[in-house]
């Protein structure tokens, strides 16, 4: 049976012209079909092997793949001049040079800051305050030239990434610091002795500046963006608001009904008729921790947290009777042994979750945790007596393997050697009789560990594909057999043996009755 080949060429007539468009469409639809043909010959070949039918299928993944290239490349041809600008920026913020200047630059202007107001506190001389403004003025410049090459390396995406709180900070600080120029500028207007510039008076220039002097504060958060420990940290605190604020509220409310219950207690104690001797005492207690709901609240709150010590909160209560004081133990207990401690615990479970889930700290533990194995793997592969040869061959690897040192080795890889036989094996992927280094350490890493999802899948898929082709053998090699009997009893009835046909069918029928 011929399979029916596409289409390649349909007549046209003379005033109908194919768009650029369309024979792009046409060219991709051809490319298309020929490698559905070529792979369905090769699934209904019961001769193809799994190589060739995974080979037929990556070149017409590159063929297609060359198709889109082709395309993509024809329609950017005329953004390339601005496109190798932007490239070259890109190319300068993200090497890694370019942070570690830029976290010097945060690290060394948190110091400056503290330097400043120290010379600024102890009143120094007005030379050594001009060079300030001057360093000042270089780390302005220095913070807005970093966001402008941001600016131009990222485009929309600055604000539109996942670090868009810090591209948020970025922008917030260069605006405080050239708001801070803007000051200085000022200042020295003010003490010129000019009352008034456009309508600002002496006594407001003198606030903006104390506040931009504030504000200043803010840039020693940008060192929390360079350094990926601190980084992790402030996550995780950002993540544990959403916990912070229930907690709050479950707090306030279980203080809310105790504050209730011992405001009244107090008030009505105190209505009623005290000896004189513990009246005054009475007073003097209540007043100061139990006067309204407010002050009741805040001193049952302190108690729990270590404000004051809940000794002399609890004098009071210990005048009106002693079930009060029982009262006061149980609300002291219950927030400080189990509210506390469950509030304690969301919280590390949320900071656990934030640390975890951060992309760039899994990425920087993904790449520890493969440096490591590197090198135990280098470590083990030198302890198996390789530094001469460059390779493992398998009575190398038997003697070693019975060294307990060898094995303590292996344990700390995660890999349970019991056969050495199967184990090299394993690692010798070309059988060529020897592991070398770079086969051990791709082997060792890919041994490691259980087995991951997409190994499971491959597995499966393979498996699929080998019972789809044993089936299309089985169906060929039936259908052969079926022809190979029609031409034997033809030939048969041709040369006239009606004896043998008799037997044969005979003797089929004996086999059809006893299977």
């Amino acid at each position: 049976m011929v399979p029916s080949m596409p289409v390649l060429f349909e007549p046209q007539g003379v005033g109908s012209v194919p768009s650029m468009s369309s024979s792009r469409r046409d060219e991709s639809s051809q490319s298309s079909a020929q490698n559905a043909t070529e792979s369905r010959n090769s699934s209904s070949d019961p001769y193809c092997t799994y190589t060739s039918f995974d080979m037929q299928l990556r070149e017409g993944a590159d063929t297609q793949s060359g198709t889109v290239s082709r395309r993509q490349f024809a329609e950017i041809t005329k953004q390339a001049q601005a496109a190798s600008r932007g490239l070259t920026v890109k190319r300068l913020v993200e090497h890694p040079g370019f942070d570690i200047f830029f976290g010097i630059v945060v690290l060394t202007n948190a110091a400056f800051l503290g330097i400043d107001l120290q010379l600024t506190l102890t009143g120094s001389d007005g030379d050594e305050l001009l060079s300030l403004r001057i360093i000042q003025y270089l780390y302005t410049f220095l913070f807005a030239a970093e966001l402008l090459l941001r600016v131009v390396a990222h485009g929309k995406g600055f604000l539109f990434s996942e670090d868009w709180m810090w591209s948020v900070l970025d922008i917030f600080i260069v605006m405080t610091s050239l708001w801070e120029v803007v000051a200085g500028i000022l200042q020295e207007v003010v003490e010129s002795d000019v009352g008034s510039i456009n309508g600002i008076s002496s006594l407001k220039a003198a606030r903006i500046i104390r506040l931009t002097r504030i504000l200043k504060t803010v840039r020693v958060i940008r060192l929390f963006r360079f350094v990926l420990a601190l980084r992790t940290l402030i996550t995780s605190i950002f993540s544990t608001m959403k916990s912070l604020f229930w907690a709050l509220m479950l707090l306030t409310l279980i203080v809310y009904v105790f504050a209730i219950l011992f405001a009244q207690a107090i008030n009505d104690y105190r209505l009623d008729d005290v000896p004189v001797d513990d009246r005054e005492q009475l007073e003097i207690a209540s007043e100061k921790y139990f006067g309204d709901l407010s002050n009741t609240m805040l001193s049952l709150f302190m108690s729990i947290v270590g404000g004051v010590s809940w000794e002399e909160v609890i004098v009071p209560l210990k005048l009106i009777s002693p079930m009060w004081v029982m009262v006061f133990v149980f609300y002291i207990s219950f927030t400080y042994l189990a509210v506390l401690n469950v509030v304690t615990g969301v919280f590390c479970q949320s900071a656990i979750d934030s640390a975890q889930s951060d992309q760039a700290m899994m990425v920087q533990n993904i790449l520890d945790d493969k440096q490591s194995h590197l090198q135990k793997i280098n470590a083990l592969f030198n302890q198996l007596g390789s530094e001469s040869t460059g390779a493992i061959t398998y009575e190398m690897f038997e003697e070693k393997l019975k060294s307990p040192a060898v094995q303590q080795y292996f344990q700390t890889l995660g890999l349970d050697v019991w056969d050495a036989w199967s184990f090299f094996k394993l690692l010798d992927q070309d059988a060529g009789g020897s592991v070398e280094v770079e086969e051990f350490l791709m082997g060792c890493l890919r041994l490691r560990g259980h087995a991951t999802a997409i190994d499971v899948v491959k597995i499966l898929q393979d498996q699929a594909w080998i019972i789809q082709a044993a089936d299309r053998f089985h169906s060929f090699v039936h259908q052969e057999l079926a022809g190979i009997k029609d031409d034997i009893v033809t030939m048969n009835s041709m040369l006239g043996h009606g004896d043998a046909d008799k037997h044969s069918e005979h003797h089929e029928q004996r086999r059809c009755k006893e299977v």
